[in-house]
């Protein structure tokens, strides 16, 4: 509870289960009653089926009215309260209209989000090309990078994807491909890395590990080493999602470069909109709309390889230093490289680097047909920039990631647009805020 903001969370009715008093005290403490006075509101109720002195006083010294009545069932007597001062609360449910700058992955699942809760979206995109960039590649992995660290990072990384894969399968939507993803023990600091992992989560619920042979049935092709397996994870291809998402008649969508923004209002070259929010999913390009500090421009280039020869029987993503991936079309992708480059056509020194990686995977052989690239927003902390800054909300830098991370960003920044309870808590917030560079 001490990662709840009183400003953003309030409880309409608490039924507190924590064993009784004198077997769990910490359940039952007063730094407990307390927190739960200030996430209440003026009408919040509260139940226990234990009637101790604790509970009641509790309740009391935290501005509750407490009594005690006839009990559950078996249950003598039980505790029930209500508050007994005035708060005011903070819950805006109404209508919207909302600007969305960006038709990327991260732009569309906040489109989606936003419309599902009755708001008003319009989506302004100068591409009309969706093959270009990361956002039109045929296939991008969805799987955690997982650390067995208590930081923000691994922190995000975990409840991203689990919201994520949850996401795409409510979605019911053909482009999304629940294979589960292999990630190979394929050098010392992974080999490291992953039996911290399995110290630290022993139930393989999320993950499991594999042995080599294992490893490489799953694949169906064979692998150099044992791995670790992520049973709900898989492949997005993000170009056809994408414009499934925006074959949405509630989205009025304009396809025209925006050139300012205030709070309220957006140009365009001969128009100018005004918006109740302003939302920007912009990538890389929205410091030129906005002053933000921490984004970083990256290229990662993909190469397509022919489902031919020795790896044609792949069935799932294999991760290692690289990856591998299948895809819908009749072709492989892997990749992918990260780099300062600003090059705008496909490289032979990148696709020569991807298939360096690919080693680490297969040493079968490969045929390239063919290569694209793209550019990433990232930031140093690896983390996006996810909630409001001037006014704006800010939602881009997901890196190469935003398949994973888009989904729960997306309903962090709708929580906030409603005046609802965040996905977040007060560290993951601040973790994840827009002007942490700046401070």
């Amino acid at each position: 509870m001490k990662d709840l903001d009183p400003k953003l969370v309030s409880f309409d009715a608490c039924f507190h289960d924590g064993f009784a008093p004198q077997r769990n005290k910490e359940m039952w403490s007063p730094e407990v009653f307390h927190y739960l006075s200030k996430l209440s509101n003026d009408k919040t109720t509260y139940s226990t089926f234990s009637s101790s002195k604790i509970v009641t006083e509790g309740l009391k010294q935290n501005d509750f009215q407490a009594q005690k009545i006839k009990g559950f069932g078996n249950k003598r007597h039980m505790t029930k309260a209500s508050r007994g001062k005035k708060r005011n609360r903070k819950n805006d449910t109404s209508k919207k209209d909302v600007a969305i700058i960006g038709a990327g992955i991260a732009g569309c699942t906040l489109a989606k989000k936003l419309i599902d809760k009755g708001h008003n979206v319009t989506i302004f995109e100068k591409n009309g090309d969706f093959d270009k960039g990361p956002s039109g590649f045929e296939a991008l992995v969805v799987y955690p990078r997982l650390s067995a660290f208590n930081t923000p990072y691994s922190h995000f990384c975990l409840h991203s994807y689990l919201y994520s894969t949850k996401y795409y399968d409510a979605l019911k939507t053909s482009h999304w491909n629940k294979t589960g993803v292999l990630l190979l023990d394929f050098n010392e600091t992974t080999h490291k890395r992953f039996n911290d992992l399995l110290k630290a989560r022993q139930d393989e619920k999320i993950f499991k590990k594999v042995s080599r042979d294992v490893a490489s049935s799953m694949a169906g092709i064979s692998v150099p080493n044992s791995g670790l397996y992520f049973k709900d994870a898989g492949w997005l291809n993000p170009k056809n999602f994408i414009k499934d998402l925006l074959n949405n008649s509630e989205i009025n969508f304009i396809l025209q470069e925006v050139k300012k923004i205030t709070k309220t209002k957006v140009y365009i070259e001969d128009n100018e909109y005004s918006f109740d929010h302003i939302c920007l999913c912009s990538s890389f390009e929205s410091n030129k709309l906005i002053d933000l500090k921490g984004i970083r421009k990256k290229r990662g280039q993909i190469t397509y390889l022919s489902k031919k020869l020795d790896i044609a029987n792949l069935k799932i993503p294999i991760c290692a230093e690289g990856y591998i991936s299948p895809t819908s079309k009749d072709f492989l992708i892997t990749g992918s490289t990260y780099s300062n480059s600003f090059s705008e056509k496909a490289t032979l020194e990148d696709d020569l680097i991807n298939i360096q990686k690919l080693k680490l995977i297969t040493d079968r052989k490969v045929k390239v047909i063919g290569s694209d690239y793209g550019y990433r927003s990232t930031t140093q902390d690896h983390l996006p920039l996810v909630g409001k800054s001037k006014d704006i909300f800010i939602n881009i830098s997901h890196g190469s990631r935003g398949t994973t991370s888009a989904p729960i960003s997306a309903q962090f920044i709708c929580d906030l647009i409603d005046g609802s309870p965040p996905i977040f808590g007060k560290e993951m917030i601040k973790s994840l805020s827009p002007e942490r560079f700046t401070e």
